[in-house]
């Protein structure tokens, strides 16, 4: 019982009369009486809650597709606000979300993994601390003009030139990211021979990683990879790794049921068009689009996240080191890029990389649009068209692919779009999902069918 009895001296039968022993008798009893209610407190769990990552995943993300890709906040982040930047400033950005989406690929795997188990550390490194803010204010400013991202720009190359000459620190997971999220930036401004520079710094720190033993965690690994990719399909950048460099992100066909990996009859087109390689990732795909139909929502597979992430690395990395095709060839490429990005959820990839897609697409299929193929296949352009034209980035891009629709509708498909059911039917005979695609496939026909009723 020690601790919970103090004895106090008094001189009369009424209690202490004396002020300082007053004082110490109704401290004592104060003292005693919080520590009852902490106890029972923490009995009960009342003062505090444990969450796990699979109570954050379900309260959060209702669906797969639904997924916030960055969740975390300043104070998360920095619970004793040590950071050496304006803590306000900085909870203002991550409130953004567009400004919040520009730390993808980096971040985004915090869905999968803690932040502090990826980068063994919180935001007070100043290397990653500069780069987030760097990140965030580019993507909060719009485009490249704007003083503040560029500040935190310097402060970021400031810090990384320091360490690269402490082997400890160069190869640490902060200094690795910071440098990922100074590519990102480069790859949306299109500063291709910057972007190879810092991936090419990226690949010399895996390097000496490897030769010295140096583990570096599961996360940063695939934050490497996919901005990798990313940049490749942004900037033009050479990679520098692929899916088989990782063991964290090997996939294979034992993770599906057998009967998932077909060939969907719209691609049986004529013989040699389509190579063996770029067949094995159509049916790769179509995989993966079975999984999206009969899966539950997310809140029951998060176990399942890594490997859907896998499979997808599995698709695109292919996909980027396939020959370049005839223009035609070209344009199912990009849409079977779109597709692997939209049958999962954007939290593995930036809504940068999706409109991308669909802009390069727009642009093939433009350039492309006199090519005999269609005349023969002309359900494989209605697919091409409607699969880029549903997740258009801008207004403009819309209307472009609108207008493919309608020029293509009076010289190839024959009314083919009028009826809803009937390019229903057609678009099934590809890449499809209802989940996933119908609704913005829908709205899109929608769209389409009004204007030339107009016309």
């Amino acid at each position: 019982m020690k601790g919970r009895f103090q004895f106090i001296a008094v001189h009369t039968p009424n209690g202490p009369r004396n002020p300082a022993t007053r004082r110490l008798a109704r401290s004592h009893a104060v003292k005693q009486g919080l520590g009852r209610k902490r106890k029972i407190e923490r009995e009960l769990k009342n003062n505090f809650r444990i969450i796990t990552l699979r109570d954050e995943i379900e309260r959060t993300h209702v669906d797969a597709v639904a997924m916030s890709p960055f969740s975390l906040s300043a104070g998360t982040l920095d619970p004793f606000r040590t950071l050496a930047v304006d803590s306000s400033r900085l909870q203002a950005l991550l409130s953004d979300c567009k400004a919040r989406q520009s730390l993808e690929p980096v971040f985004n795997i915090v869905t999968i993994e803690s932040f502090r188990t990826i980068f063994r550390t919180g935001l007070v490194d100043p290397a990653l601390l500069t780069a987030v803010m760097q990140s965030l204010a580019f993507a909060k400013a719009g485009d490249g003009t704007d003083r503040e991202w560029r500040g935190y720009q310097g402060q970021a190359f400031s810090y990384l030139r320091e360490r690269i000459g402490t082997p400890d620190m160069a190869t640490s997971e902060p200094t690795i990211g910071a440098i990922l999220l100074l590519a990102g930036v480069e790859a949306r401004l299109g500063m291709t021979s910057q972007v190879q520079l810092h991936m090419d710094a990226v690949r010399r720190l895996l390097s000496i990683c490897k030769s010295k033993r140096i583990s570096l965690t599961d996360g940063i690994k695939r934050a490497i990879f996919w901005q990798d990719l990313n940049a490749s399909i942004l900037a033009g950048s050479r990679r520098i790794v692929d899916h088989t460099t990782f063991s964290e992100l090997r996939w294979t066909r034992d993770s599906c049921p057998p009967s998932f990996f077909r060939l969907p009859p719209g691609f049986q087109i004529q013989p040699g068009l389509l190579t063996e390689d770029f067949i094995e990732v159509l049916e790769d795909l179509h995989a993966l689009q079975c999984l999206r139909d009969t899966t539950p929502p997310l809140k029951s597979q998060v176990l399942k996240m890594e490997d859907i992430n896998n499979h997808m690395a599995y698709i695109q990395s292919r996909i980027m080191n396939l020959p370049k095709p005839p223009p035609a060839v070209f344009c199912c490429y990009l849409a079977a890029c779109l597709c692997s990005v939209m049958l999962c959820c954007r939290v593995w990839c930036a809504p940068i990389i999706p409109s991308h897609f669909s802009t390069q697409l727009l642009r093939k299929l433009q350039q492309a649009n006199d090519d005999p193929l269609w005349d023969s296949h002309p359900d494989l352009l209605l697919w091409l068209l409607y699969s880029g034209g549903a997740f258009a980035p801008t207004a403009t891009t819309r209307s472009d692919y609108i207008a493919l629709l309608r020029l293509n509708n009076t010289s190839r498909f024959n009314g083919l779009y009028k009826s809803w059911s009937g390019l229903h039917a057609i678009m099934k005979q590809f890449i499809w999902s209802d989940r996933a695609f119908l609704s913005p496939v829908k709205m899109l026909w929608e769209e389409t069918l009004a204007q030339t009723s107009s016309n």
